[in-house]
């Protein structure tokens, strides 16, 4: 599934919906759609939109950023996810860094499950071996997808800050909320 320069992308039938799903790279023309999936996803999980004008210009030249359409018989085109994701350099080697991988509520795993095989494949094309994707913690659709597609749960805590008057807010949760001692059988 190679699409424009090397990435990953392609299509794919739906069994039983007469539609396709096609996933191809991100573009600016797309900010209206996937602002309007990212305000759901947002308001669903409690965390901050990300896509704007901005965002989707850089992830649109990311390599890894890619966009899931259906398509219906008659050629009807609505996108139903998007993930922005970007390569990062780590010191020692590089790794696909995942900001956002979103899907309209009412889709289903479909387009989780191609948007993931669409990052695996450019990831893996560009040489890139490492990959990482931050779901909200309350996203368990997305976490089985992701557990189907061979990731891993890795056993960290993100804390963030934010400066300057967006950072006046602060955040609701403490580590003491979060972070928990490991019990004896090595789970948390």
């Amino acid at each position: 599934m190679n699409g424009p320069a090397g990435t990953a992308a392609g299509t794919g039938t739906t069994p039983g919906t007469g539609t396709t799903m096609r996933v191809r790279p991100v573009t600016e023309d797309d900010l209206e759609a996937l602002a309007t999936i990212d305000a759901g996803y947002a308001s669903t999980h409690t965390v901050e939109a990300i896509v704007s004008a901005a965002s989707t210009r850089f992830f649109a030249r990311s390599g890894h950023s890619f966009v899931a359409e259906r398509v219906d018989t008659k050629g009807n085109e609505a996108c139903v996810g998007f993930v922005f994701a970007h390569a990062v350099w780590r010191g020692d080697r590089a790794a696909v860094q995942t900001a956002r991988l979103a899907v309209a509520e009412d889709a289903g795993t479909g387009p989780a499950e191609a948007l993931v095989a669409a990052l695996t494949k450019s990831a893996y094309d560009s040489g890139v071996y490492d990959l990482t994707v931050t779901p909200p913690t309350g996203d368990a659709r997305l976490a089985e997808v992701l557990e189907r597609a061979t990731f891993h749960v890795v056993d960290v805590v993100t804390f963030a800050r934010t400066l300057g008057s967006r950072g006046a807010a602060g955040g609701s949760e403490t580590a003491a909320d979060v972070v928990r001692p490991a019990r004896a059988d090595g789970h948390a």
